[in-house]
């Protein structure tokens, strides 16, 4: 018998192609990570509609924003005269005057209170306006199932979509219909809603979600991608076609 060339026919390729598919179908992989059951699904996909419909969040100070923060007096000096500072890794500025006062957390206005509220010991007109004017950790992350996963940064008014579009879409393995938004809430923990992008030409009701400082977008692989890829790891990644005996397969032959 001649094995330095084996060729196996169309029907045996797809029998064995197939043999594969339900083999690998049942593995798990590490780039895979399980959906929630239906019902949290069903829930995360209604709660992004209300997400939607609420106002726009509040811009919150961060750990390395840049502030300026202006008394507003006529009668300052030049020591009064803007002053910018870097917020530090634990949140917090120091201001002359007022002291070690936490930063991070807070929208500018409830920090120009604070430091108003300080300063009312020192000066007449102890009212600040603070502005942030530098916001490095301005950005969405967006991961998993798409062609370039990325920080997008939001400058605008910038939403699900066009920062997926901004990713170079979705892979072909991607599962559109559950897009996860992962976005820190009031009380400090994560969130997670869904959106089903497969309707994004056919449901006019469909949510129009703004992205906020610091949200994820997670597209999950579909159950059938994820098989493809797998199938696709072990037949050209880890079985073997030159056996080192000069074997070779024609997996097209019709014959």
């Amino acid at each position: 018998m001649n094995l330095s060339h084996i060729k196996i026919g169309t029907r045996a390729s797809q029998f064995v192609t197939a043999l594969l598919v339900i083999f690998l179908a049942g593995c798990s992989t590490p780039a895979t990570i399980s959906m929630p059951n239906s019902d949290v699904l069903e829930l995360r996909h209604e709660e992004i509609h209300t997400l939607a419909d609420l106002p726009a969040p509040s811009v919150l100070i961060q750990a390395g924003d840049t502030l300026d923060i202006i008394r507003n007096s006529p009668f300052k000096t030049s020591a009064d005269e803007n002053r910018q500072y870097v917020v530090r890794p634990d949140g917090k500025i120091s201001v002359p005057n007022a002291g070690l006062i936490q930063a991070a957390g807070l929208s500018p206005e409830a920090l120009a209170s604070t430091i108003s509220e300080k300063f009312a010991n020192i000066y007449r007109e102890p009212e600040v306006t603070v502005n942030i004017i530098d916001m490095p950790g301005n950005r969405a992350f967006i991961g998993g199932a798409v062609r370039n996963p990325s920080a997008i940064p939001l400058n605008g008014n910038i939403t699900m979509e066009q920062a997926l579009l901004g990713s170079g879409g979705l892979l072909p393995t991607a599962d559109s219909e559950h897009v996860a938004l992962v976005r820190v809430g009031d009380e400090g923990k994560y969130n997670v809603y869904f959106l089903n992008l497969r309707s994004f030409l056919e449901d006019p009701n469909r949510p129009v979600v703004a992205l906020q400082r610091g949200d994820m977008i997670f597209v999950p692989k579909s159950g059938i991608g994820s098989t493809v890829e797998a199938v696709d790891l072990y037949i050209t990644r880890m079985i073997p076609f030159n056996l080192g005996i000069g074997a070779s397969y024609d997996l097209n032959d019709e014959n």
